[in-house]
């Protein structure tokens, strides 16, 4: 047991409601040695009356309460015994906590302090028995040490002689009750051993209250009269008292003698149901609170043969109960499961409960007992170690769940609090997640939505963020069920994981608007008792995070200020304001760090920043930003920088600053909220996503909303068979004063998308909430739908909309606006909103300090080849999975619409005298083949430099007519410097089947090729039956062409492709 967590650790971490919640249980202080050292020598200090007074308490305490007092001469009252039962009427008899019979049976007692402890019980016995008063038993208590051996002699040596059971107490007996068992507070009133406390035990609320209850209830059972003709009603009465006494933590004695009780009570005057409950919740107890696996399987034969009797199946469920403790003790190594017949009583337990689950004329009754059979699986699922068998059970769950909705009487709070108490052993399994969102709707509709809200929150309270996705799932779901008044620290909750679960998925503008929705909720919580919550701290810490990656300069300055508030204004400890002070640092040398990279354009939008910094206290920064603006001179002055280091020591050192790997994780424009034109932009599925806007608040709450409203979108859709096949879709936002509603108009030629806002569509108006969440799901689906290709769009659609509710979600996005307000005072927060800070500019000086950038990071691995997400086209693998969308990167040369609409057909070659020869991808359509070419052009210029624009040959295919080759074109991926660690790339390609009756064509061009070391690219128009069309003016010179043989295409190739595709293909219709 030493080794494992006992079964009472683990419960009370479970559940520390059921246990005593106060803090010091210790009244008084007692150390082993002391006491026994004391009994050792009562006679030398003539303690002997002492000792049979605290005897007798003793005894009281742990045999019977029912014990006369000594009326005679000193040492032995009447000269023959020391104490004795007295009689108790049987209706009070019935309801004492002590050893059977007590009260009923005539007890004697003896008591001494003679270190001949044998010849005393001896005579002492000799002596009781002489009285002539027919005792049933009697109990010897020596203060000295007896042998177990001598002892026991002497027991059954009496018992036989004398014809009457003989007990003998020894000072090992004595010393076990009072220090193991808790009862110091004897030794220090009737032996004045120890000490008390000078602080009085102070009971928590929850045990002062318990305390209460049970007084009251004892007092009441002790009153013969109280129920009279409420027999029953004392049984529950007795039962409540020992669950009171076990929550209180009192020693075992009490609680067993207490349930013992219960037990008596419920054989004489009880329901068959109320006898199966005292015995079962004694069991449970002994586990649960005093670890006794051996008491469980000792009971459990009885118990079993009891609970049999019944055909109900929740008179069964308490045998299905104790049939876990064992299924817990052999799986955590207290039992074997030969030591506790786990599959004899498991098969007892089944037999019994099937007939039930057959039954369809008791439907309730059926329901509850194919619950209990699943439960009866799942355990031993663990025991016979199959987890392979878990996600059938879950599933089976789901199905139980269905059949429960139409049984009104079918008990739901069972079911509910086992399937969630199966997720700690559940990990993250799909199926359990089913049956999670599952349960919540199903409490959802039979109780209340935040009820079903609240189990979706625990769920993900138990996922790790490496999880994010299912958190996102849940938590998405929940949040919006959660915002009644009544909920709204559980709604805190459930947004602070959504807001990380987010930022973890790298979906930064969905995390931002989920973070501000929190930091409003807590303000709003403060606002009642006119105190802003603690609470507070920890989120606007990730927000001023979340800004810095966002680059987003006012909401960082914003944060960062609120956070200097707390620090003056919250009732912090010491620890926790330095703590704050340490993350306050953190965040500042972060922002001196992106502050250094800047590009000089960006530089020049901060000069009136410097003093702003120092205003806030974030000199790092300022002195950063006012050595990158050229002004060393000044920190000089102003002793920023000490004297005392050279200029080469300042350099060094923002040299370090400007290095942190932060900088360079850093992606985006800087977001300073001005007046003129500006761009916000986002990685999703790995496409960059841009709004460009003039910086009008209404275009700047509409551009933030559209980020976030595609993020928490598309957000679990990285886990679908979807990606994107285009690099970058760009939305242009223009703000109206003409329409009644906003408009969206995506291109799917050019990939762009027109988003027309009308500056009286306010997105804090509430009125307008419904219609703005409307259209901000119809814009995804369209954004959707123009950018990503899905191998069932309609199925996916219906998964984001109807399984996962994914427009919950971004109605968190859109109300953001509307909490930044509350939260800030202002709708949108500009560097011009600190104007008055800023006493100086500091036009940025030429040239520009420049700091050498050192390589502060270890060396990554070298990965052997790049892990893709190809479209038109992969492996026979599953997409590899991706945990954060910006670590996916589309790399896209075709538009696939464009190609769609050109229709490509075939390859031509020409050749010249004086130039390198040609290759012609010849097209139908004029327009999209135009179109193809000149976005080419557009991109990558009109001679593809850096060879963008990957083209492939592959030779001799397997199975084929030895001159058929494929033509394949696609992008160039990055060569291994280029790459981060573990990226994986979206590739879009188009490839065509060449079915040539001879390779001359082909060897020519490539001959040419070969010698020229370069050729031309352009599209070619069919017209009819006539030559095709070259169109020579978008010709794009060529140096780079793969030429490979089938054969010799590896996995790792770009290739694979379309050599796999084609493979499948060829597949299929050999099945077919």
């Amino acid at each position: 047991m030493s080794e494992k967590i006992s079964p009472s650790k683990f419960m009370r971490e479970l559940r520390p409601e059921y246990y005593s919640d106060t803090g010091d249980r210790a009244a008084y202080l007692l150390e082993t040695a002391t006491f026994e050292y004391f009994l050792n020598s009562l006679t030398s200090r003539n303690q002997t009356n002492n000792f049979e007074l605290f005897a007798r308490k003793l005894c009281e305490r742990t045999i019977c309460p029912n014990l006369r007092p000594p009326t005679g001469p000193e040492g032995g009252g009447d000269g023959k015994v020391d104490s004795e039962t007295y009689p108790v009427a049987d209706e009070i008899a019935v309801i004492y906590v002590g050893e059977a019979n007590a009260g009923r049976e005539r007890w004697a007692f003896a008591f001494s302090t003679k270190a001949k402890w044998k010849e005393k019980v001896r005579n002492d016995v000799k002596g009781i028995v002489e009285t002539g008063r027919h005792y049933e038993k009697i109990f010897c208590v020596t203060s000295q040490f007896a042998k177990s051996k001598d002892r026991l002699g002497t027991e059954q040596q009496l018992s036989k002689q004398y014809g009457i059971p003989v007990t003998i107490h020894d000072r090992s007996w004595i010393v076990r009750e009072i220090i193991e068992n808790d009862r110091k507070d004897l030794a220090f009133n009737y032996l004045g051993v120890g000490e008390a406390k000078s602080d009085p035990l102070r009971l928590g609320p929850t045990d002062y209250s318990r305390t209460q209850q049970l007084t009251e209830i004892e007092k009441q059972l002790e009153d013969a009269e109280a129920f009279r003709g409420m027999e029953r009603q004392r049984v529950t009465e007795a039962l409540v008292a020992a669950k009171l006494s076990r929550n209180l933590e009192r020693p075992r004695t009490d609680t067993d003698g207490r349930f013992l009780r219960a037990a008596r009570l419920a054989k004489q005057d009880g329901t068959y149901r109320q006898q199966l409950e005292a015995t079962y919740e004694h069991v449970w107890t002994a586990f649960w609170w005093f670890d006794d696996f051996q008491f469980v399987n000792d009971s459990y034969g009885a118990f079993e043969t009891l609970a049999l009797e019944s055909d109900h199946a929740r008179n069964l469920e308490f045998l299905s109960n104790l049939r876990q403790l064992l299924v817990n003790s052999v799986i955590h190594g207290l039992m074997t499961s030969e030591e506790c017949r786990l599959k004899e009583r498991t098969k007892t337990l089944t037999k019994a409960l099937e007939p039930m689950a057959a039954n369809p004329e008791r439907p309730n009754n059926r329901l509850e007992a194919q619950t209990l059979l699943l439960i009866v699986r799942l355990g031993s699922v663990f025991v016979d170690n199959k987890p392979t068998d878990l996600p059938a059970i879950w599933r089976e769950f789901g199905v139980v769940l269905e059949k429960a909705r139409g049984l009104g009487e079918f008990d739901a709070n069972r079911l509910v609090s086992m399937i969630e108490l199966a997720g700690q052993v559940a990990g993250n399994d799909p199926a359990y997640n089913d049956l999670i969102e599952k349960l919540a709707e199903f409490v959802a509709n039979r109780k209340s939505e935040a009820e079903g809200a609240l189990i979706l929150l625990r769920r993900a309270q138990k996922l790790d963020f490496a999880d994010h996705f299912d958190m996102i799932r849940l938590l998405g779901k929940a949040a919006l069920k959660l915002t009644k008044k009544e909920s709204n620290s559980q709604l805190i909750e459930a947004l602070q994981l959504l807001m990380l679960a987010y930022r973890s998925a790298g979906l930064l503008w969905a995390a931002r608007a989920t973070c501000i929705f929190a930091a409003a909720s807590i303000a709003i919580e403060g606002e009642e008792d006119s105190l802003i919550p603690v609470s507070l701290v920890p989120t606007m810490k990730v927000w001023a995070w979340l800004a810095l990656e966002l680059r987003h300069l006012p909401d960082f300055l914003l944060a960062v200020q609120t956070l200097n508030g707390a620090l003056l204004g919250l009732p912090l400890t010491d620890e926790s304001k330095a703590k704050l002070r340490e993350d306050i640092q953190d965040l500042e040398y972060a922002l001196g760090s992106v502050i250094l990279n800047l590009t000089d354009d960006e530089l020049r939008a901060l000069d009136r920043l410097p003093d702003l910094l120092e205003a806030l206290g974030l000199f790092i920064a300022r002195s950063a930003l006012l050595y990158t603006l050229g002004y060393a001179e000044t920190l000089r002055e102003d002793g920023s920088f000490p004297k005392e280091e050279t200029d080469e020591d300042i350099q060094r050192t923002l040299s370090i600053l400007a290095s942190q790997p932060i900088a360079r994780q850093i992606r985006g424009p800087m977001i300073l909220n001005g007046e003129g034109s500006q761009t916000l932009s986002t990685t999703i599925l790995g496409m960059a996503i841009e709004v460009i806007f003039e910086g009008k608040v209404q275009s700047i709450l509409a551009a933030e909303a559209v980020l976030g409203s595609l993020e928490a979108f598309f957000a679990t859709a990285i886990e679908q068979r979807v990606a994107p096949h285009t690099e970058k879709f760009r939305v242009t936002l223009v703000e109206c004063s003409e329409n009644a509603r906003p408009a969206f108009e995506p291109n799917a030629m050019d990939l762009t998308a027109t988003l027309t806002w009308p500056a009286t569509f306010s997105l804090a108006s509430f009125e307008q909430q419904p219609a703005i969440q409307r259209f901000l799901a119809e814009l995804c689906g369209m954004v959707l739908a123009t950018t990503c290709v899905a191998d069932d769009m309609e199925a996916l659609l219906k998964k984001l909309f109807v399984d996962e509710a994914a427009q919950h979600r971004m109605v968190m996005v859109a109300v953001a606006g509307n909490s930044y307000h509350r939260l800030a005072s202002r709708r949108v927060a500009r560097i011009s909103d600190w104007n008055d800070a800023a006493r100086t500019t500091y036009p940025p000086r030429t040239p520009r300090p420049q700091l050498p950038l050192l390589n502060l990071e270890g060396g990554r691995s070298e990965k052997d080849d790049v892990r893709d997400r190809a479209l038109g086209g992969t492996n026979d693998h599953e997409f590899p999975p991706i945990s954060d969308h910006r670590a996916m990167s589309v790399r896209s040369v075709v538009d696939l619409r464009a190609w769609d609409q050109a229709r490509w057909k075939g390859t031509l070659y020409a050749q010249y005298h004086s130039r390198p020869p040609c290759m012609a991808f010849m097209f139908e359509n004029r327009e999209g083949a135009r179109r193809i070419f000149e976005r080419w052009r557009e991109r990558f210029g009109p001679s593809d430099k850096d060879e963008e624009i990957y083209l492939s040959v592959v030779r001799h295919l397997p199975e084929q007519n030895r001159h058929h080759y494929i033509i394949m074109v696609t992008s160039r991926l990055p060569e291994e410097a280029e790459r981060k660690p573990d990226q994986t790339f979206v590739v879009a390609n188009r490839s065509i089947t060449m079915e040539p009756q001879n390779d001359v064509n082909l060897d020519r061009f490539l001959h040419l090729y070969q010698r020229w070391g370069a050729f031309y690219l352009m599209p070619a128009v069919l017209a009819g039956v006539g030559e095709p069309e070259l169109l020579t003016e978008l010709a794009i010179p060529k140096r780079t062409l793969s030429i490979k043989e089938a054969a010799d295409v590896g996995e790792g190739d770009i290739e694979a492709m379309a050599l796999g595709a084609r493979q499948r293909r060829r597949r299929g219709t050999k099945k077919a």
